[in-house]
């Protein structure tokens, strides 16, 4: 592990991105000139075929690089952004991300005021779905794990839509709807989060069993849950998420099956701390039996292990 150097490292996981970048490498390079403890931004390059790393060093002189050679997925090429990283702090930021503000000083506040904060977020305004997308928990239906919305935090998504759908850049009635209210709990979102590197290196980063993408996010939170360490979203600062902007250049096909996959896998690696799965190897051997014919085979394969008490999935 590096000894800090920074107060904060960016770790921005890339992959053909470099027409969707560059707002959020502008507003990085604003905001690294008089960043207290100082701020280093690394953009890990995860074998993009779109010459990014050539083209940004041109512009972003001032930020690391790592070139990967081969495709790691999202959580692996984090993992493997964070080994340059020497902040005492980490923000793992979508290269699909916009700051309209500055949301690093309140989230860095949150970490430092409550020891048992593993990582805190900015509320997340998914621009495609035009709703807040992490103030969420997590529901078991019929065997699987879903994100949901509940309580206190539906009320203010709900709250947060109204307000967000007259504008998409409203700081001010923004921050005043929020008031002082605290942190609210849920479920990591991994467009954007801040967490300790120490921390983040102790949970051994995102685990490679969700390669190439989704729910990696989600496990690592748990990872964390683990260990006595919550997540919560810090309602003082908010960012704008052009959703999927990456993943969306996979097939829909494609997206489905890693959707799936990853979200059985969790399951079955989190049995000890979800409720509700009784009954579940009935639900995963009907989902198995649906797909019997011309449905994927790779899924169903998964969840006909999983009825049998099998992990190999």
């Amino acid at each position: 592990m590096q000894q800090a150097g920074h107060r904060l490292s960016v770790v921005i996981p890339s992959y053909n991105a470099l027409g969707t970048i560059e707002p959020l490498l502008r507003r990085l390079v604003e905001l690294q000139r008089n960043f207290p403890g100082g701020m280093q931004v690394i953009i890990s390059d995860d074998g993009s075929s779109d010459g990014t790393v050539p083209e940004l060093r041109i512009s972003y002189r001032d930020f690391e690089y790592r070139e990967g050679r081969r495709n790691l997925g999202f959580g692996g090429n984090v993992n493997a952004g964070v080994q340059l990283a020497d902040g005492q702090y980490l923000a793992i930021v979508n290269t699909d991300i916009e700051l309209p503000g500055d949301p690093f000083p309140a989230l860095l506040e949150a970490l430092e005021q409550d020891p048992a904060l593993f990582a805190a977020m900015p509320l997340v305004w998914n621009m495609n779905f035009r709703r807040v997308e992490n103030l969420q928990y997590l529901m078991v239906k019929r065997g699987l794990a879903w994100n949901a919305d509940q309580g206190q935090e539906f009320e203010y998504s709900q709250l947060l839509r109204g307000l967000l759908e007259e504008n998409d850049n409203p700081p001010a009635r923004l921050l005043a709807l929020a008031g002082e209210r605290p942190p609210l709990p849920a479920i990591l979102c991994g467009a954007m989060f801040v967490c300790s590197r120490t921390r983040f290196e102790e949970l051994g980063g995102f685990d490679p069993r969700y390669r190439p993408f989704y729910w990696e996010d989600v496990a690592l939170g748990y990872d964390a849950r683990r260990r006595g360490w919550g997540v919560a979203t810090v309602p003082q600062c908010y960012v704008l998420h052009r959703h999927s902007e990456t993943i969306n250049r996979h097939s829909g096909l494609t997206k489905s099956r890693h959707l799936l996959l990853n979200q059985l896998r969790f399951v079955l690696a989190n049995r000890d701390q979800l409720h509700g799965l009784r009954g579940a190897r009935f639900w995963w051997m009907l989902r198995g039996l649906r797909l019997q014919f011309g449905g994927d085979r790779e899924l169903r394969e998964a969840y006909m292990h999983a009825a049998m008490g099998r992990d190999d999935v």
